[in-house]
C-alpha cells in the first residue's frame, strides 16, 4: 500500500487528507477515535475496526468500532483485561504491529475467540498507538468476508499512519485535561468569591455598628475596607500569575510536541515536491493541489506554534522592542479556531512599523483577552475590525466588534476584579482586570466605548518606543 501516481494511490491520499481534515475539525476525544477507526477501515478496504485504549491498571477500554458502537452499550461490556487478549498485549508491549492471516489456524485465547466468532473475523491486524516511546492503545483491523494475507509494505504503511495518528490522540487528551483544569479553576474562583462576598457582607454589618460609636472607629473601618480591596486585588493577581504559569508550561509543551511532527511533515513535503518536479508525471497538476493544501497547513500550524511560544515566554523584562502588528497577527493565529465562519476579521493597519517597549508575552495576553471578548460578544454573524495608527506620542490600537454591546451603567466597572456579566461558573471576572493592569504596566491606557446591540470598541494606547528614549 504505497502512495503513487495511480488511481489507487490517489484514493489513499484522498482518504488520508479526509482523516486529517475530520480530526482538525473537532477536539472531542471520542469523535477523534471514531474518525480514526472509520478512516483506517476505509483506507485498508476492510469490514471491521476497533480501538482499545490502555488504562493505568492494564485494563483495556473499547473506545471506538467500525461499524460504530451502540451508544447505549453498558460501559462494563466495553472493558477487558489486557492479560486476556495476548495479541493486543504483544502489540502494546513490543510496540510493533501483529498479523493473523487466518484466525481459523491461529491459537487464540477464549476472550479473543469470542470476539472473532461474534464479528466473524477472518484476518486481523494489530497496530499499537505509540507516543513518546509509550503505547497508549491499539488499533485492530479485521476482514469478515474472507481471509487476507497483508504484505510487509501494507503493515509498515499502516503502522506509520498509526504513529502519526497517536499524536492527534495525545493532543486531544491534553485539550480535555486543560478543559477540565479550566473548569475546576473557574469553579474554585466562584466558590472563593462567594466566601469572600459573604465575609465582606459580615464585615459591613460589623462596620455599621462600629461607625455609630465614634469617629476613630469610622476611620479604622475605612482603612479596613481599603485593605480588603487591596487583598482582593492581590488575590486576583496571584491567581492569574499561577494560572498563567501553569498555562504557559502546558502551552510550551504542546507547542513543542506539535513542532516535532511538523518538521517531519515539512521535510516529507519538500522531498515529495522535489521528486515530482524531477519526474515527468502526467497528472502533476493533481498533485500540485494536494501539495498546496499540505504547504498551507504547514504554514498555518507553524504560525500558531510561533504565537504559542511568544505567549508562553517566561521573560519578565519590560525592555523588549515589540512590533504591534506582529503581536496582533500571532494572537489571531492562536485563536483562529474560535473564529467561525460567521465572524469576519477586518484589518486596517498603519503602513508604518509600530514599535513599543515592553514585554511581548504580556502584550500577547492583552490582545488575546480583548480579541477573545470580542469573539464572545458576537452570538450571530458579525465583524471584528482591528485598526492601528500612530498619533502624537501614542500607538493606538482599536478592536471594534459588532456584538451585543455593554450597558452604559456597568461599562465603568468592567475592569474591576471579579466583575463579570456571565452566569455563575462561566467566568472568573479577572480577564479585563488583568488586561487593564498589564496596560498600566506598559504606561498605557485602556478605554472602552459601547452601544447595546451595535457593538463595542476596545482602545489600547501605548507610548511609542521613541517616547521612552
Amino acid at each position: 500500500m504505497k502512495l503513487n501516481a495511480n488511481p489507487q494511490g490517489i484514493r489513499e491520499l484522498n482518504i488520508l487528507i479526509k482523516i486529517s481534515q475530520n480530526i482538525i475539525s473537532t477536539l472531542q476525544y471520542e469523535k477523534v477515535l471514531q474518525i480514526i477507526s472509520d478512516g483506517m477501515a476505509e483506507l485498508f478496504e476492510i469490514e471491521s475496526a476497533a480501538i482499545y485504549t490502555l488504562e493505568e491498571n492494564n485494563e483495556l477500554i473499547l473506545s471506538a468500532t467500525t461499524p460504530p458502537l451502540d451508544p447505549n452499550m453498558p460501559e462494563s461490556l466495553r472493558r477487558a483485561l489486557l492479560e486476556n487478549h495476548p495479541h493486543v498485549r504483544n502489540a502494546i508491549e513490543s510496540k510493533k504491529p501483529q498479523h493473523i492471516p487466518d484466525t481459523g489456524k491461529e491459537k487464540l485465547s477464549p476472550s479473543e475467540q469470542n470476539i472473532v466468532d461474534l464479528r466473524h473475523l477472518q484476518s486481523l491486524l494489530y497496530f499499537p498507538f505509540i507516543q513518546e516511546e509509550k503505547s497508549i492503545g491499539v488499533l485492530i483491523l479485521g476482514t469478515c468476508n474472507k481471509t487476507r494475507n497483508f504484505n510487509k509494505e501494507e503493515i509498515s504503511f499502516g503502522q506509520t499512519i498509526a504513529n502519526q495518528l497517536s499524536v492527534a490522540i495525545q493532543n486531544t487528551l491534553l485539550h480535555a485535561d486543560l478543559k477540565r483544569h479550566k473548569e475546576n479553576l473557574e469553579k474554585l474562583v466562584h466558590e472563593k468569591t462567594l466566601e469572600l462576598d459573604k465575609t465582606i457582607d459580615e464585615l459591613k454589618k460589623t462596620n455599621k455598628e462600629l461607625i455609630s460609636k465614634n469617629d476613630i472607629i469610622f476611620n479604622q473601618n475605612a482603612e479596613l475596607k481599603t485593605a480588603l480591596i487591596n487583598l482582593r486585588n492581590t488575590q486576583a493577581q496571584l491567581f492569574q500569575a499561577e494560572k498563567m504559569a501553569s498555562l504557559g508550561t502546558l502551552t510550551a509543551g504542546v507547542a513543542h510536541e506539535i513542532n516535532n511532527p511538523l518538521n517531519f511533515i515539512a521535510g516529507a513535503y519538500e522531498g515529495l515536491n522535489n521528486y515530482l518536479n524531477s519526474k515527468c508525471i502526467d497528472d502533476k497538476n493533481e498533485f500540485s493541489v494536494f501539495l498546496g493544501s499540505i504547504e498551507k497547513g504547514i504554514k498555518r500550524i507553524s504560525n500558531t506554534v510561533m504565537g504559542l511560544n511568544y505567549f508562553s515566554s517566561e521573560n519578565n523584562s519590560m525592555d523588549e522592542k515589540c512590533q504591534i502588528h506582529f503581536v496582533i497577527e500571532n494572537c489571531l493565529a492562536i485563536i483562529n479556531s474560535k473564529i467561525n465562519e460567521k465572524i469576519e476579521i477586518l484589518k486596517e493597519f498603519s503602513p508604518d512599523e509600530l514599535i513599543v517597549k515592553g514585554n511581548i508575552s504580556k502584550l500577547h495576553q492583552i490582545f488575546l483577552n480583548l480579541l477573545g471578548n470580542a469573539i464572545e460578544a458576537i452570538t450571530e454573524k458579525g465583524k471584528i475590525k482591528i485598526t492601528t495608527e500612530r498619533k502624537n506620542n501614542w500607538i493606538i490600537t482599536e478592536i471594534i466588534d459588532t456584538g451585543k454591546g455593554i450597558p452604559k451603567n456597568i461599562i465603568g466597572n468592567i475592569t474591576d476584579p471579579f466583575f463579570t456579566t456571565k452566569e455563575a461558573g462561566q467566568g472568573t471576572g479577572l480577564g479585563l482586570s488583568i488586561t487593564y493592569n498589564l496596560v498600566l504596566e506598559h504606561n498605557g491606557k485602556l478605554e472602552f466605548e459601547s452601544e447595546i446591540t451595535k457593538g463595542t470598541t476596545a482602545r489600547v494606547l501605548l507610548p511609542t518606543f521613541e517616547k521612552h528614549e
